[in-house]
């Protein structure tokens, strides 16, 4: 079998970080899916693409949205031999190159790709020094260096700078976490201004991964747009709404202020400001 393997670890319990929450770090909401997702799915969309993605996990808890991302869980018990519980999911064949990414490394996507164009033995640091991810063919190494987790990993490779300085952090606190989500939003409001979509303020709109929006649609500031929210074409949402689970038509005109939770509304409807539709 040829490819590579993504491995992405989230073994922090949430007393190693520093968000005063009773959840992991990995599973904190992030642009409506939980931090850990978006690491997956930054695997997944590397190139070349692997041929497996392993999502190696400490806590209980189930992950959700992982039905869109061909990963595999891996649970391990807590202060458990986590490279025995991932080797013994391996096939006789699947002998690496392996990508280990701390599941806390939201960011990375273009620095994922510089990585794996390299030859393995290589790792991504931030600039504070904390391990991001490893590049790595030796099972050997991985073998003796397991217990040490991924600073042990990336302290047998060659540190090599990252693709894009932005990316070349991890969420540890609630700074780095709106940092993330910064970044994050960057992303699914650049993809949706190439589709066609107007924003007047873009840095002041939230939207989720599954909103989607239609061509000639125009977004006031203010703006929240939460779950799997559809939007129209042609259609203006007025400064300060917030819709979530929603589907808003083509033509449409909300003034303003308003509040949708679970409706639809109809083509070329219009709303006047404050109007509320849906449940709190």
């Amino acid at each position: 079998m040829g490819g590579w393997t993504g491995i992405a670890l989230a073994l922090r319990s949430p007393a190693d970080d520093r968000m005063a929450s009773r959840l992991p770090t990995s599973l904190h909401p992030l642009a409506g899916r939980p931090v850990a997702w978006h690491v997956l799915r930054a695997i997944s969309g590397a190139r070349p693409p692997p041929r497996r993605i392993l999502y190696c996990t400490a806590d209980r808890a189930e992950l959700p949205g992982l039905a869109d991302i061909p990963a595999d869980v891996v649970s391990v018990p807590p202060h458990g031999d986590w490279w025995a519980a991932v080797a013994s999911r391996l096939g006789p064949d699947e002998d690496g190159p392996f990508l280990l990414v701390d599941a806390a490394a939201v960011a990375l996507r273009a620095s994922l790709d510089a990585l794996i164009a390299r030859e393995p033995g290589h790792a991504l640091r931030s600039a504070q020094g904390e391990p991001l991810a490893v590049w790595i063919a030796d099972r050997r190494i991985l073998e003796q260096c397991a217990a040490g987790g991924l600073e042990a990993l990336a302290d047998a490779c060659e540190t090599v700078p990252p693709a894009d300085p932005e990316e070349a952090f991890v969420v540890r606190d609630r700074a780095s976490l709106a940092r993330a989500s910064a970044v994050i939003q960057q992303r699914l409001i650049s993809r949706l201004m190439e589709g066609g979509v107007t924003f007047l303020k873009p840095e002041t709109v939230l939207v989720d991964v599954d909103v989607t929006i239609g061509p000639d649609t125009v977004i006031y500031p203010g703006v929240v747009l939460e779950g799997g929210t559809t939007i129209g074409s042609e259609t203006v949402i007025g400064p300060g709404c917030r819709i979530i689970d929603s589907q808003v038509g083509n033509g449409v005109e909300l003034k303003g202020w308003n509040y949708l939770s679970g409706v639809k509304i109809r083509n070329r409807a219009v709303l006047e400001p404050y109007v509320r539709r849906g449940f709190d």
